[in-house]
């Protein structure tokens, strides 16, 4: 019951901090950012495979999210929503960029061994159609995550975040066992998205 209450609190904490900055208390919206600004540069490096390209978008997220915080209405998790900004400002960004970047989205099994996704292109970079494809691939995808349950997309998002058992068990208020069991239903869920969009 500790652990429930933590994890009710910890999402009416984030959205009082959201509803403040929204009224233009400024360090409201800087602790925003400190606790999230891991969450949103991995986010976005997942998906540029480019630390200076990264922290470019990165900081394009955190001034999107200054000026549309106001329309977080806690209808989910504060990282669900700040997630979908900071994919769609990363594939934005992908969407106007020329140099092709790889992309490798990589997590542990229930034992800590087995890899979810892991995708590499070591083709000519220079190929229309093979930057198209990459795109395409990126695309289905965060779409695939996107069609998970809100309790799985939230994990697997924490998870891919490089967020540790104990990490992700503090911030959802849930013991390491329920968040290894959680995770790993989480991603059969997520193959299985990915096996029907033919994505292997």
């Amino acid at each position: 019951m500790a652990r429930e209450n933590e994890a009710v609190f910890n999402a009416s904490e984030d959205y009082v901090l959201a509803e403040k900055a929204a009224g233009g208390d400024r360090a409201a919206f800087e602790k925003i950012v400190r606790k999230y600004e891991k969450f949103v540069c991995t986010t976005v490096y997942s998906v540029l495979r480019n630390t200076e390209d990264s922290f470019d978008v990165s900081q394009e997220v955190f001034l999107k999210l200054y000026h549309s915080i106001g329309s977080f209405k806690g209808e989910s998790s504060f990282s669900s929503w700040l997630y979908r900004i900071a994919k769609n400002a990363a594939l934005d960004f992908l969407r106007k960029d020329k140099s092709g970047k790889n992309v490798s989205l990589t997590a542990e099994d229930s034992d800590g061994s087995e890899k979810v996704i892991d995708v590499t292109d070591e083709s000519d970079s220079s190929s229309p159609e093979k930057m198209l494809e990459r795109q395409e691939r990126r695309k289905i995808l965060y779409d695939a995550i996107d069609e998970l349950s809100d309790e799985h997309r939230e994990i697997i998002i924490l998870s891919i975040n490089e967020y540790t058992y104990e990490e992700v068990g503090s911030m959802l208020g849930l013991e390491i066992g329920t968040v290894k069991s959680r995770l790993f239903r989480a991603r059969e869920a997520l193959r299985k998205i990915l096996k029907e969009k033919n994505y292997f």
